[in-house]
């Protein structure tokens, strides 16, 4: 019997609110599962928060709240993504449960027994926003590549995790099968031989890091939060009663964190005797009219934004229509109304308001079966809506060339088969823009014209 599809996105860091980069992930990692489901297979797919360590403990400071409080508001507003968007995960990670935090308690103990931790003073540049000590690949003019932003000198003793040449060499192995796309596996390889993770810090001193789980026996140091949170993808299995369903199919995950997951990610399963995910699929960043998105140049979008816009389909449709999964996207506010109004509210919608109409008017009772087109292998959404769309043209052009609103004496024929492209187009949207795809059904059906979506001003 084939093992349940198990696929997780990344966990967001809750020092700020949802933005679209993490919907976007959370929408393709959606997509998958709902792909799967539509095959016949059993899926469980989660997602969550990543709710320790210093950016959680500033950000309660400045709202004046506990930590704990803070984590539960803002967690709160990231798991009811779940509802705004019609996504379909089922289990939703917090690293603050008493649950995973034992789970993690009783790996670090693995990981002592096994002798790959090794209590070392460590001396090097610190990014607050990383929380992670930076290598020389990771420094530009004295900044973090990342956040852009100063670096700290720091001076501590920590813990830290031996990578052995075998496990080196077992993780090479892995990623050389196993991490898409080829850019994103090369730039880890590379990673990886220049020795830079042969040692890993994985605890802070408890001093300067309160916010965070306590290294067993030895409570002035918490381990270091990338411990705590890649451990979720195992512990929201054991939480669940579902152990078995280890290892991931499909693990989700934004460029800027692929060492952790491409590095320390399969070392800690290496040592603690799991067997590694089947599939690493890193995605790209999103900018905004060519820049990057930050809070001071004000160009952050924010899902609710596009909900009040575009609606909960509209949104799931232009995100995976107009954004490259693998490589860096650009959003551009004109480029996405462009698209509601052309593919959505003139061309879906007004599709099926003329089949719909025209089998209402001549009678024609349809049944809401067909073969749904070839999911692609490669993650290309757009290139299977582009697909879609292409098809969505033709009808269009079948019905208006033969003018089937005239008369359809000797073309009923015609008909049937615009009738059949929707249905194949419904099914092929399905885990696009499932509520949508309810909605032509129903019509289908009962042969009532109900506009699906409005177009933008």
């Amino acid at each position: 019997m084939k093992k349940p599809t198990y696929i997780t996105t990344s966990i967001a860091y809750i020092n700020a609110s949802p933005h679209i980069g993490f919907l976007f992930e959370l929408l393709s990692a959606d997509v998958i599962a709902r792909y799967a489901k539509l095959k016949g297979e059993e899926v469980f797919f989660v997602t969550g928060t990543d709710e320790h360590g210093n950016k959680v403990a500033a950000a309660a400071r400045d709202k004046k709240q506990e930590p704990q409080q803070y984590a539960d508001d803002v967690s709160e507003e990231f798991a009811k993504l779940k509802r705004q968007f019609n996504l379909d995960f089922d289990y939703f990670v917090r690293t603050t449960n008493p649950k995973h935090q034992a789970f993690v308690t009783e790996k670090w103990l693995q990981l002592q027994k096994a002798g790959v931790l090794e209590k070392r003073t460590y001396k090097g540049l610190y990014c607050t926003g990383c929380e992670a000590f930076k290598t020389a690949a990771d420094v530009n003019n004295g900044k973090c590549a990342i956040h852009e932003t100063a670096l700290e000198e720091v001076e501590e003793e920590n813990w830290f995790l031996i990578l052995s040449d075998e496990i080196k060499q077992r993780i090479k192995n892995w990623i050389e099968a196993s991490v898409f796309p080829g850019t994103r596996r090369s730039e880890v390889l590379n990673v990886l031989s220049s020795g830079a993770y042969d040692a890993v810090s994985v605890s802070r001193p408890k001093a300067k890091n309160p916010w965070g789980i306590e290294v067993p026996g030895e409570p002035e140091q918490v381990m270091y939060v990338w411990v705590d949170a890649l451990f979720n993808y195992i512990s929201a299995l054991h939480i669940n009663g579902k152990d078995k369903l280890w290892p991931a199919d499909f693990q989700l995950v934004g460029k800027d964190i692929l060492k952790f997951h491409a590095i320390i990610w399969p070392a800690l399963l290496i040592v603690t005797g799991y067997e590694l995910p089947k599939k690493l699929l890193v995605h790209g960043f999103i900018n905004v009219d060519g820049k990057k998105m930050s809070k001071s140049l004000g160009n952050v979008v924010l899902p609710s934004q596009l909900l009040e816009r575009y609606g909960v389909d509209g949104t799931r449709y232009l995100l995976l229509r107009q954004l490259n999964f693998y490589d860096d996207s650009n959003f551009v506010w004109s480029e996405f109304d462009a698209i509601y109004n052309g593919e959505l509210a003139n061309g879906l919608g007004n599709l099926v308001a003329r089949v719909v109409g025209l089998a209402r008017n001549f009678g024609l009772k349809t049944d809401s079966q067909a073969t749904r087109l070839d999911q692609t292998g490669d993650l290309d959404f757009r290139e299977e809506l582009e697909r879609v769309n292409g098809l969505i043209k033709e009808t269009d052009r079948l019905i208006t060339d033969n003018k089937l609103w005239v008369d359809l004496k000797g073309k009923r024929h015609l008909l049937e088969v615009a009738i059949h492209n929707l249905l194949i187009i419904t099914r092929t949207l399905e885990p696009f823009v499932p509520a949508t795809c309810d909605k032509i059904r129903i019509q289908l059906q009962e042969l009532e014209v109900k506009p699906l979506f409005p177009r933008l001003n």
